[in-house]
């Protein structure tokens, strides 16, 4: 029979900063994961972990979630500032699971209920350690195209630097500003198309009469007004990747035309019978199920069967709430940057990065770079932090059970015309299962004004 210490996890090579202000449970635990090999440096409250952190760099932090002199997710945006690598765990008492939650939702690892088996502590610690050593080196070959930490999007991305090394289509799907053209990018720039041209289209923003000559190009004198020869979007993306953004709104006939050329490799001006070889990889997107619009008879199946060879399902905003404050962070930067002021970007106080994390987000990453943008027009000079006071009247709270515009929405006092103007347009939305026909109808507007308002949302 096995030996108990031959079944024991090794924490060999592992660094754990322990904070709780139960001076028995720090014991505990250094003597117990200290003998499976881990170096620890245990302390007792929040002062004491942050004078920790400026001089050595913990692989991991384990910290209870209240302590005398504050919260240990106060620890959070700091050290993962310093560590981007890092990985931070709450220990939490059996009254306070609600909280290890939110904890969760703000980037912390995992959470520990009290009393804590170190054993099982440190089978978790190796397994997860592993897993989330992994994702960060996914998150640094994105870091050039996409911000991201959070496991969610991690996993949604995982097959990213696969399928960047094929030449097949790929759908990627998401709502409205959730960054389809960025994972286009991040598609183009780590396969072997890199140094080719990237060409993005997005097909509900051109006019139906006119898309196919957009895409496919036109002869001198193919139809009235056609003074001179144009090359398409697929020429001009030759030996590169054509982006086609979404490719729900590609009419029937564009449809067939498209299908001619993933199937052939072949593009034909309008004009000519002639047809030119392209060598071109198709990323297409889509904010819903193609699916749906199959079934309504809008959009080809053997298209479909074509373009979802490979397919990327991006996470709403919502679900991805570890990403918040590094995107919030990137964002503002980026425009104080923009607007030529200087000086570190002011931190987000626990309070602001809340309120953050609990909104909905129905604009997605696209409405929250908005709202740093807008934040960092209004920020007083030589703030230091973002407190939720500056950030609340940015950000109108949509009312509780308003299901769609013939309810009602709430439009609290202090919201621009913008942001009101994107509560009825995410109202209309919802109420029409975010079908957009249904929606501009809902709003008293044409489908193409919706469509160009969401794209500039």
């Amino acid at each position: 029979m096995e030996s108990t210490e031959q079944t024991l996890p090794s924490l060999s090579g592992i660094s754990l900063l322990v904070l709780d202000d139960d001076p028995g449970i720090v014991r505990s635990l250094t003597r117990v994961l200290g003998g499976l090999g881990a170096e620890i440096t245990g302390v007792g409250s929040l002062r004491e972990a942050r004078l920790s952190l400026e001089t050595q760099s913990p692989d991991a932090v384990l910290a209870d979630l209240q302590l005398k002199d504050g919260a240990g997710l106060e620890l959070l945006p700091e050290y993962l500032g310093s560590n981007p690598d890092g990985a931070l765990y709450m220990i939490t008492g059996h009254g306070s699971i609600d909280n290890a939650v939110e904890a969760l939702r703000q980037g912390a690892r995992h959470y520990f209920e009290k009393p804590v088996d170190p054993i099982a502590l440190a089978r978790h610690l190796i397994d997860d350690l592993a897993v989330h050593r992994s994702n960060h080196d996914l998150a640094k070959r994105l870091a050039p195209y996409l911000t991201v930490r959070d496991p969610v999007m991690i996993e949604a991305l995982s097959d990213l630097p696969r399928f960047a090394e094929s030449s097949e289509p790929v759908l990627v799907q998401g709502e409205t500003g959730t960054g389809k053209e960025l994972v286009a990018r991040a598609l183009h720039g780590l396969g072997p198309r890199a140094q080719g041209p990237f060409v993005a289209v997005n097909c509900g923003a051109i006019p139906e009469t006119m898309l196919e000559a957009e895409l496919f190009g036109h002869e001198k004198g193919a139809f009235t007004g056609a003074t001179r020869l144009h090359r398409g979007r697929f020429e001009q993306a030759h030996g590169g990747t054509l982006f086609l953004d979404e490719i729900g709104e590609m009419p029937p006939a564009a449809q067939v035309s498209l299908l001619r050329v993933l199937e052939e490799g072949m593009v034909h001006r309008v004009g000519s019978e002639r047809g030119m070889p392209v060598d071109v990889r198709v990323v297409a997107a889509t904010h819903r199920p193609l699916e749906d619009r199959v079934e309504s008879g809008l959009f080809r199946q053997d298209l479909l069967f074509r373009l979802n060879v490979l397919i990327i399902e991006l996470p709403p905003l919502r679900e991805r709430a570890g990403d918040i404050e590094l995107l919030a962070r990137h964002f503002l930067a980026k425009s104080l940057a923009d607007m030529a002021k200087s000086g570190a970007a002011p931190a987000l106080t626990p309070e602001a990065l809340s309120l953050l994390t609990n909104h909905r987000w129905p604009g997605n990453v696209r409405e929250l770079r908005n709202l740093m943008a807008r934040l960092a027009v209004r920020l007083p000079e030589g703030v230091r932090e973002v407190g939720a006071n500056l950030l609340t009247p940015m950000l109108p709270a949509r009312a509780a059970g308003v299901a769609g515009v013939g309810e009602g929405v709430l439009i609290p006092k202090g919201t621009t015309l913008a942001d009101a103007e994107w509560l009825l347009i995410d109202a209309a939305l919802k109420e029409a299962d975010y079908n957009r026909t249904k929606a501009a109808k809902l709003l008293g507007i044409g489908e193409r004004t919706l469509r160009r308002k969401l794209n500039e949302s």
